[in-house]
């Protein structure tokens, strides 16, 4: 197993911030938001509000969610601009 460590910008759009591989195991995935607007995250058609509307990651917080092999996660954020930076740490077979 590799453990896995990326930074990435969340736009105001659904954001791709990483795939597992499909040989990883069900792993945690920790998401920190180093910015001071909160992201919600969830899957490709993630919103800040309305019947898609993610799991809230406030300004500062880190959340943790369980994926499998092959699953992507998404985030979005609350700014209206894509200035939010996210912090993604997990680990998995290569």
């Amino acid at each position: 197993m590799a453990i896995v460590h990326l930074n990435k910008q969340v736009a105001n759009t659904a954001t791709l911030l990483t795939t597992l591989l499909s040989s990883t195991k069900y792993t945690a995935v920790s998401v920190q938001n180093n910015d001071s607007a909160s992201i919600f995250v969830g899957d490709a058609t993630v919103t800040v509000s309305g019947a898609n509307k993610g799991h809230v990651v406030a300004a500062g917080a880190t959340y943790q969610v369980w994926l499998y092999g092959g699953d992507s996660l998404y985030a979005i954020s609350s700014a209206g601009t894509a200035a939010n930076a996210v912090s993604i740490l997990y680990s998995q077979v290569a």
